[in-house]
């Protein structure tokens, strides 16, 4: 929620003049003042009403208009359960309420946290509106989590309005901090149990649904799954047996590279060459 500050205050001046027009207008055609004294007097009589109306069109609030907010609109409307309609009701006023207190805390991360417990708590309000039934599962949730939030939101308001910067303050604020990450923790937690049987509901239709097609011929049986998973499982031992050759034969051939690689080099002696004998000699014999 974007905080916008305080409102600026209406001036009203638009409105007043157009009265003080319009009143000195109609007391010139009514009256036909003729000299200067009724000249003045049509002026003084045309701003003493511009200025009333100015003074109330200070206090008029034009912004009346306004869209309802989101969170308000997911929980709109009655279900015909007087009970469910009434915990519904209390819902919507705290939703307003946590709005309210939003807009007068300037701190940025509790607005933020304010935030999110408007929306938690509206998607609450709205499985209770969408399945009366789960409307035990909030009870609690309704008359004490919600009410001792709003008390500590409000503490944490009232500190700030007063500018009370103490030790002790300062400790009471960070523990209202961290206590509403603990609060939407819980709202989260309060959701996946109010959507825990749909979910259920989700999964047995989805296994009915496959054991259907599967009745049917209409998807693959499970002799094809396992043969194809055979399939690929040989294709996979396949080429790691082929890796695994190509590795033992470059295994083998290198020792024997080594081995010739150490044999030592003989040299022919040519004076022996000509009659056809060959007389090896070592390098270092030359």
């Amino acid at each position: 929620m974007k905080k916008n500050g305080k409102k600026k205050p209406k001036s009203g001046n638009g409105p007043g003049m157009i009265a003080f027009g319009v009143v000195y207008a109609l007391y010139s055609s009514l009256f036909k003042p003729h000299s200067l004294g009724g000249y003045l007097l049509a002026f003084a009589f045309s701003g003493f009403v511009g200025a009333i109306i100015r003074i109330m069109a200070q206090g008029l609030d034009t912004t009346q208009n306004q869209k309802t907010p989101e969170s308000l609109q997911k929980v709109q409307g009655n279900t015909g359960n007087p009970e469910v309609d009434e915990l519904l009701e209390k819902g919507r006023e705290m939703i307003t309420e946590i709005r309210r207190e939003n807009d007068l805390i300037p701190d940025s991360s509790l607005s933020d946290k304010l935030d999110q417990l408007e929306n938690k708590c509206a998607e609450i309000f709205r499985a209770v509106y969408d399945k009366p039934s789960k409307a035990s599962q909030i009870r609690k949730f309704m008359a004490y989590y919600l009410p001792t939030t709003l008390k500590m939101v409000k503490g944490y308001r009232m500190l700030d309005e007063r500018g009370i910067t103490g030790q002790d303050a300062v400790y009471a604020r960070n523990r209202i901090d961290d206590a509403l990450l603990v609060v939407l923790q819980g709202c989260q937690k309060m959701l996946d149990k109010l959507y825990q049987d749909d979910v259920l509901d989700l999964t047995t239709d989805i296994d009915v649904l496959e054991q259907m097609l599967k009745r049917d011929g209409l998807s693959e049986s499970d002799l094809e799954a396992a043969a194809a998973q055979a399939k690929r499982a040989a294709q996979i031992d396949e080429a790691a047996n082929r890796l695994s050759g190509r590795r033992t034969q470059a295994g083998k051939a290198e020792p024997e590279q080594q081995a010739k690689a150490e044999q030592p080099r003989w040299n022919v002696d040519p004076r022996y060459a000509a009659n056809g004998q060959a007389q090896a000699q070592k390098p270092d014999e030359q």
